[in-house]
């Protein structure tokens, strides 16, 4: 059986894996073939096998909210407060009802494009005006424009910013340098900051993530945090993230939406996030020792193809954003790819007007199945 055999049938219920033909390699949606922690799959299985499924009760979040507390204190040197924090079904959703509490129609909420699709759609379904803040290209990296960003920032209605940190398509990993000078623009015209932070465990050295409540003490009360164990540990279809506040105000506003409205998350959701933060860790190390070298097996062949493909190698995430302008595909690199290799990568017109000619890969997967997944993309431009 060949390794993305293998994969398939374990992971008869994905959606990456089940959306497209057998014959076609999925790189696209972002979650991992990587298995899952063995403590989360013990843990979870000894509640099911005790039949302990009913209703949640309250200790099992106090617990989670705890869990998240503790490793923004031991992994980024960050204290918030779990009082001032809620727990969530996903961070999309905890978006979606950011926007519709903590703003009003009409109001302008600041985007920084190319970006995780969800942002323009969450802006856009919202009846919120959309702020775009492209991040500018280099040689090797992607930056933010600050001229552009105050300038956006000093309309009287910009009153929010999406920032995704580490940055979802990009793999940028900001800088203290760079986060203050996004807090600074951000308090001087009143802005509010929700911080999507769901990749920041999927970070290669010598890149740090820096957690954007801790920037400034005088600004965290205006930050909200969004995060989840699902990137990290691969458990996004248990459905569980955490929204955490910087002031009682902030979190009072969030809750004009109910706990029904918002969903409630099941028992085996909040255990398996509370032992991954917990207890994950091991098994997080040897799995960012695979991403690297996926990474970097990705970076050799951009550097040595022929056809005209670039991209800079990210400093995070498991997410190559692969430029195919200067290509025979860059009109439409993600039909092309699946019509003439049989790869299903993610458009790049999804994230926004910066990302057509682009396509996204997820290179979380067994090597073999990278490899593979590159020869075909190499063998479509011959």
């Amino acid at each position: 059986m060949s390794p993305q055999d293998e994969i398939r049938k374990k992971r008869a219920t994905s959606t990456k894996w089940m959306k497209y033909p057998q014959d076609v390699l999925p790189a696209w949606i972002a979650d991992m073939d990587l298995g899952i922690a063995p403590v989360i799959a013990e843990e979870t299985k000894s509640r099911i096998d005790l039949g302990d499924l009913g209703y949640p009760c309250l200790e099992i979040e106090t617990v989670l909210l705890d869990a998240f507390s503790d490793r923004y204190i031991e992994k980024f040197n960050t204290p918030l407060d779990p009082q001032l924090g809620l727990v969530a079904t996903d961070v999309v959703q905890s978006i979606i009802i950011s926007l519709l509490t903590l703003t009003d129609p009409g109001d302008g909420v600041i985007v920084q494009t190319p970006i995780y699709p969800p942002f323009l759609h969450s802006v856009e379904n919202t009846g919120r005006i959309l702020l775009e803040n492209p991040l500018l290209q280099s040689d090797d990296s992607w930056d933010i424009n600050f001229d552009q960003l105050e300038n956006l920032a000093s309309n009287s209605s910009a009153k929010l910013l999406l920032l995704c940190s580490p940055h979802n398509p990009t793999g940028r990993v900001f800088t203290q340098r760079e986060l203050v000078k996004v807090a600074e623009i951000c308090e001087r015209y009143g802005v509010l900051v929700v911080a999507d932070e769901i990749h920041c465990d999927i970070v290669f050295q010598p890149n740090y993530h820096i957690p954007f409540a801790s920037i400034s003490p005088e600004f965290a009360s205006n930050v909200v945090t969004m995060n989840s164990a699902t990137k990290s540990f691969n458990i996004a279809g248990l459905r569980c993230s955490i929204v955490h506040f910087g002031s009682t105000e902030l979190k009072s506003r969030y809750e004009q939406f109910n706990a029904h409205v918002r969903g409630s998350i099941s028992s085996l959701s909040m255990l398996a996030a509370t032992v991954a933060w917990q207890k994950g860790d091991s098994w997080l190390d040897s799995v960012l020792t695979i991403l690297r070298a996926n990474r970097d097996t990705l970076s050799q062949f951009v550097r040595k193809n022929t056809f005209g493909l670039r991209y800079s190698a990210p400093q995070g995430t498991y997410l190559g954003w692969l430029d195919f302008r200067d290509t025979k595909a860059s009109s439409s690199p993600q039909d092309y790819l699946l019509q003439k290799a049989r790869v299903a990568l993610s458009d790049g017109s999804d994230f926004g007007e910066p990302g057509i000619g682009w396509a996204r890969l997820n290179f979380a997967t067994q090597p073999e199945i990278l490899q593979e997944i590159l020869d075909r993309i190499s063998s479509a431009f011959e």
